[in-house]
């Protein structure tokens, strides 16, 4: 049926949206392969209902090819330093595309040698995490990673930012479908913070301080501030041990890595993912999982990381019409 002229929203099928996300890359000056890895991460986004950092964010990665942030014909070179170990130089690219040219090996392996390590440098920020873990958990495989990216949030107190929002994701494989969780170490992700402040909202408490430090709920303050990690303390170990393992491979130190949404250079950061076969060490680990998320749902009311797979997204009309525009 036509939608009603006053709708604020477009029901997009998914194959239209990726349709859509290929040709604005392409545009843009991402090759084929960038654009095909790039789309298919922007719609699995959407699908789970992770809207944040699905189409609205595309239009980061749009606006960081057209300046040059994103080497748009980027080459990734893949190393497999030792058996358990892969290592994927991005070029200058985007996360999406060195992970699509290694997953397969970096599977294979972690499925015969019952773990594996993939390091990911010189890239785009990663974007979503859980695209990663879940295409993994989808091959039978627990899955956790970790990222950094240009330093947004204080770090133990620290007046200023000292790292990034550093996310970190986890999977676990399921007869229904990947569980899977994708959260950043800040108390929000920054994202959040910028819409605020393009609608001229106040942000909550303990989400951010001020560029004296602080604690503010003015969100443009905020953007020139630092967000704040959860947890004080506790959320602070956990993000540096992130950015640590993130660098691993050669990627930039948050505090080195230029801003991904301004200037000419690629913020050059990490991505790790670790891979485990699920019957590494017990072949009835996956039923013997299912079979506890089952008891936590039906004693406990939890129903932990199950995602959405939507066929049909609905974007806000002025999201569409930009990504019209840009292709």
């Amino acid at each position: 049926m036509p939608e009603p002229p006053d709708s604020t929203t477009v029901s997009l099928p998914i194959t239209e949206l990726r349709d859509l996300c290929i040709a604005a890359i392409t545009a843009a000056g991402g090759s084929t392969a960038l654009a095909q890895s790039l789309a298919e991460a922007t719609v699995a986004a959407e699908r789970r209902g992770k809207t944040a950092v699905g189409t609205a964010h595309l239009f980061d990665y749009l606006d960081g090819l057209e300046a040059g942030r994103i080497n748009g014909q980027a080459q990734p070179r893949v190393t497999n330093r030792l058996p358990a170990a892969h290592h994927v130089d991005a070029d200058r690219g985007t996360a999406q595309l060195a992970f699509d040219a290694v997953v397969d090996d970096f599977a294979a392996s972690a499925a015969k040698l019952g773990i594996s390590v993939l390091n990911i440098s010189n890239a785009f920020t990663a974007g979503e995490l859980g695209y990663y873990t879940t295409r993994l958990a989808e091959r039978g495989l627990v899955a956790l990673a970790g990222a950094n990216s240009p330093a947004l949030m204080s770090l133990f107190s620290s007046p200023g930012s000292a790292t990034g929002t550093n996310p970190f994701s986890f999977a676990v494989p399921h007869a229904d479908g990947p569980r899977m969780f994708d959260q950043a170490t800040s108390a929000t992700a920054w994202v959040n913070v910028r819409d605020a402040a393009d609608r001229s909202e106040a942000i909550p408490e303990g989400w951010a301080q001020d560029p004296n430090g602080a604690a503010t709920v003015d969100a443009e303050a905020a953007l020139a501030g630092s967000l704040l990690p959860f947890g004080g303390v506790k959320g602070s170990n956990v993000a540096l041990m992130i950015e640590l393992l993130a660098v691993h491979g050669g990627g930039r130190f948050s505090v080195d890595a230029p801003a991904f949404d301004s200037g000419q250079e690629n913020p050059g950061t990490g991505l790790f993912v670790i891979a485990i076969a699920e019957d590494a060490f017990d072949p009835d680990y996956s039923k013997r999982v299912a079979e506890h998320l089952d008891r936590l749902h039906s004693q406990f009311g939890v129903d932990f990381g199950r995602k959405r797979s939507l066929d049909v997204v609905e974007l806000p009309r002025e999201l569409h019409s930009a990504l019209l525009s840009r292709g």
